[in-house]
C-alpha cells in the first residue's frame, strides 16, 4: 500500500545537513579528498567517507522514527548520492553550515538560499518521492 507524500521528510532531512559535521582537522576541499582519507572507515554505511559517514548517521536517526530502516537507508544514501553529485564539497559544506545556523531554508542568506532553492531541495524531495512510491 501506498503512502503519500510526507512533507516531513524533507524538515527531517534538512536537520540532517545542520548535524551532519563536515569531519576531521585535515579539512579536505574537494570530494575526492575527502574520500582519500586513510584514517577513516566506515563498515556501517559502506560510506567513503567522514562527510559521508556523519551524513549517513545523522539521516538515519532522524528518519527511523517515521520510516523503516529501510526506507530511511533508501532516503538517506539518495539525498547523499544526490548533494554529492550536485554539489562541490564547499558548496555542500557552505549549506551545511548556514543550516546549522538557522534550520530554516527560507531564513538562508544568498548563496546558501541558492544552493537550497535551486539544487538541495529538488533532490530531497525527489528521494522522499522515491521512498513513498
Amino acid at each position: 500500500m501506498s503512502r503519500r507524500f510526507r512533507p516531513i521528510w524533507i524538515l527531517a532531512t534538512v536537520s540532517i545537513l545542520a548535524l551532519s559535521a563536515c569531519g576531521n582537522s585535515a579539512d579536505p576541499e574537494t570530494w575526492e579528498q575527502a574520500e582519500q582519507d586513510d584514517r577513516f572507515e566506515s563498515e556501517e554505511f559502506a560510506a567513503r567517507s567522514a562527510v559521508e559517514h556523519n551524513f549517513m548517521l545523522s539521516c538515519m536517526e532522524a528518519n527511523t522514527e517515521t520510516l523503516t530502516a529501510a526506507e530511511a537507508r533508501v532516503l538517506c544514501e539518495c539525498s547523499f548520492d544526490g548533494l554529492r553529485a550536485a554539489l562541490t564539497l564547499k558548496q555542500f559544506q557552505s549549506l551545511d553550515k548556514a543550516l546549522r545556523a538557522d534550520p530554516n531554508p527560507s531564513d538562508l542568506d544568498e548563496e546558501p538560499e541558492d544552493l537550497w532553492d535551486d539544487v538541495a531541495e529538488d533532490i530531497l524531495r525527489s528521494c522522499a518521492r522515491r521512498v513513498d512510491a
